[in-house]
């Protein structure tokens, strides 16, 4: 005899909608397979009256959404409004304290309030489900909650945003400005109409700490993890970056060294033929590098109503079964806090700048490096090459030896206070870990 599930739905947008469909899609196929059958007992959204991709006249609507929590036949709340305080916080709260299951696909709620959530989900001892809030259909969370769950893992990195990579890749392959490929992804649905946390970084840090935080047994935080968007990337940058055998990526990055863990979002040079260099479009990628498993690369849609509310659905299945593990893999008590931010290993770095055309710049240039301890393996420099509005100046294009950060960072603020660019330089590190 099958069961039911009774279950509440906050959020109806592209993704709250898409997992109606997916549950009424599959009603047979969850009671065959898995042995349970579901009712939706309410739903909740911010307007009643919008014009949405269901009928919602035969589900019983709750103005606020924190009755849902109230009800007492409701078994299962799912959360798909978003935002890391607010209403998603509350809902989250009140789901666990009324001792119900939880599922989100909120990746800012999770990395914000890890640490509450971590403790009231142990203390009240219900399902928290979270495999939509990183990188959509691919299943990371579970993969690193249970899959790895006794292997020692030495790094995790990949392509966590799909905004980004779609906007990176068709600057690279369609030869368009950042502009031009920003505006591309909003016309086809990949890019919000503020994508401010797409492109700074921000996104992809809120899912790099959740998946840091599974790997390393801590608390996930923003606080001590360098984060650097796409912003300053240009299309020449691709060009140059092609002629080295390299694409440029935003690249998450999580890294045990001497116990101490070091996380990163930033553009990066990946070899073409890596799997980070081969992932386009809005796709993601996740590589794990572990001691016994080896390297393990996890790729898939990294977002959208299909991938996302595919990943809801998953988690409705661990409900169903009783399912049950800690929030970040470890109990709250063995779970610590993150540690200050620590040195990045020396590594090679992509050097990008527009020297004015004088005498003796180049000189100086290299001077102001070599001063800051950095050594020079590759150059590209092209009279002919230029940006709009810079035809008075070259672009100049170096790879280096590998080297500290530190020195990265003080030819930088040497070279800004010169007259010898027209351009801030940028400087991208160069991913050798795939």
């Amino acid at each position: 005899m099958s069961k039911t599930i009774n279950i509440g739905i906050v959020g109806l947008g592209t993704v709250g909608c898409g997992v109606i469909n997916n549950l009424s899609r599959n009603k047979k196929n969850l009671k065959k397979k898995y042995g349970f059958d579901y009712k939706i007992l309410g739903i909740s959204a911010s307007n009643k009256t919008k014009k949405r991709p269901i009928n919602i006249e035969g589900f019983n609507w709750y103005d606020n959404p924190l009755d849902l929590t109230k009800n007492k036949e409701i078994d299962l709340i799912i959360e798909l409004v978003g935002g890391e305080k607010g209403i998603a916080f509350d809902l989250a709260i009140e789901t666990i304290k009324n001792k119900k299951g939880f599922i989100t696909a909120n990746k800012a709620l999770i990395s914000t309030n890890g640490k509450i959530l971590s403790e009231i989900s142990s203390k009240n001892s219900v399902f928290f489900g979270y495999e939509a809030a990183v990188a959509g259909g691919i299943p990371i969370i579970k993969t690193l909650k249970s899959g790895l769950f006794l292997d020692k893992i030495n790094d995790i990195f990949g392509i966590l945003n799909g905004t980004s990579n779609f906007i990176l890749s068709r600057m690279n392959s369609a030869n368009k400005s950042f502009d031009e490929a920003l505006t591309e992804a909003q016309e086809l649905g990949y890019a919000e109409a503020d994508p401010s946390f797409d492109i700074n970084g921000m996104d992809a840090a809120y899912k790099l700490s959740i998946i840091s935080a599974l790997s390393f047994g801590e608390f996930p935080s923003l606080e001590n993890t360098s984060v650097t968007g796409i912003e300053k990337i240009e299309t020449i940058d691709h060009k140059f970056a092609k002629e080295l055998g390299y694409k440029i990526k935003l690249v998450g990055k999580s890294t045990l060294i001497n116990g101490k863990i070091s996380k990163e979002i930033s553009p990066m040079l990946v070899d073409e033929d890596s799997s980070l260099g081969k992932v386009e479009g809005v796709s993601n990628v996740v590589c794990i590098n572990t001691d016994y498993n080896g390297t393990l690369i996890l790729e898939g849609e990294g977002a959208g109503e299909g991938p996302t509310s595919a990943s809801v659905l998953s988690d409705i299945i661990d409900f169903s079964q009783g399912t049950k593990s800690h929030l970040f893999s470890k109990s709250f008590e063995d779970l610590t806090d993150s540690v200050s931010k620590i040195e990045i290993s020396n590594r090679c770095y992509y050097l990008r700048t527009f020297l004015v055309d004088q005498k003796g710049s180049m000189a100086k240039f290299t001077s102001i490096l070599e001063k800051n301890g950095i050594s020079i393996d590759q150059v590209i420099q092209r009279g002919g090459e230029h940006l709009k509005g810079e035809k008075n100046s070259t672009p100049v294009i170096m790879l280096t030896h590998p080297v500290d950060t530190d020195s990265i960072n003080s030819a930088f603020l040497e070279l800004i206070n010169t007259d010898l660019i027209s351009l801030n330089p940028i400087f991208l590190p160069v991913l050798k870990d795939d």
